[in-house]
């Protein structure tokens, strides 16, 4: 009898530490779709692919063209079904990234996206099949639309968070934590900046071979903080016209405080 009643409780305490041991154990699968990238090259799918429909979408306010404009277009959330990849993604914990012939590299959470109703502009229905795109200027300066354009016929253009990139070559879907590891400051007084710098800044501006590459990359080699007093990146980041004629860098409508975290954020990555 007491034999039995020794089984029975090593059988329980050996049953509760292997349940303790399933609680403790990661969840293998998260962890392999947070490792998960795709890379779309959209000329090159967009060919070899007879799945996706081509349709016309209509956008009321175009926040490039600033009227009316009718597009040739197919569903980007197909087009990214494309990778058999795409479906084991959590897109919660993925973001993308738009890639630009000219460097710029806008970016949103990726579940954002999706809910948006996006399409991949292929052509804009002023212009002939041959032509499909004409340019507009913005500050002074002819810009390129072609090859293609992100559209969401169904938002209100004046969603900030919403990227309209145009001049669009290739996408990219990338975890979250890859740029968190990456960026994201250790001190905790330098999380305003990086903020800044995340709304401002990557879309042109590389830390570490992360963002843009429209402008200079700001840490590699060497940071910017080290080359630059201080003074005057504050000042320039406020006015870069005032520094430099003819400079590719728009005025962002910063205060000398926001730029000041901005340098302050690029001080702490300047040690990684």
């Amino acid at each position: 009898m007491k034999k039995s009643f020794f089984v029975l409780v090593i059988t329980a305490f050996l049953s509760c530490n292997n349940k303790q041991d399933e609680l403790r154990k990661p969840d293998f699968s998260t962890i392999k779709h947070q490792k998960l990238e795709i890379s779309y090259d959209i000329q090159s799918i967009i060919k070899n692919t007879t799945l996706l429909k081509d349709t016309l979408v209509t956008i009321e306010m175009d926040p490039v063209y600033h009227k009316k404009k009718v597009f040739q277009a197919i569903d980007a959330i197909q087009f990214l079904k494309t990778s058999k990849k795409y479906n084991q993604l959590i897109t919660s914990q993925i973001k993308i990234i738009f890639e630009c012939e000219d460097g710029y590299k806008p970016e949103m959470p990726l579940n954002l996206f999706v809910k948006s109703h996006p399409f991949i502009a292929s052509r804009d229905l002023e212009f002939s099949e041959n032509v499909k795109w004409g340019s507009i200027l913005k500050q002074g300066v002819l810009k390129k639309l072609a090859p293609f354009y992100i559209v969401y016929p169904k938002e209100n253009p004046n969603n900030t968070l919403l990227k309209w990139p145009y001049n669009l070559i290739k996408i990219h879907l990338e975890p979250i934590s890859i740029e968190n590891d990456k960026l994201y400051p250790k001190n905790k007084a330098n999380i305003v900046g990086y903020k800044l710098f995340k709304n401002y800044c990557i879309t042109c501006h590389a830390i570490n071979g992360i963002g843009g590459t429209l402008g200079p990359e700001l840490n590699h080699p060497k940071s910017v903080t080290s080359y630059w007093k201080e003074n005057d990146l504050v000042n320039y980041i406020c006015n870069p016209a005032s520094y430099r004629d003819n400079v590719k860098m728009p005025n962002l409508n910063l205060n000398k405080l926001q730029s000041k975290e901005i340098v302050t954020y690029l001080k702490e990555i300047s040690a990684r």
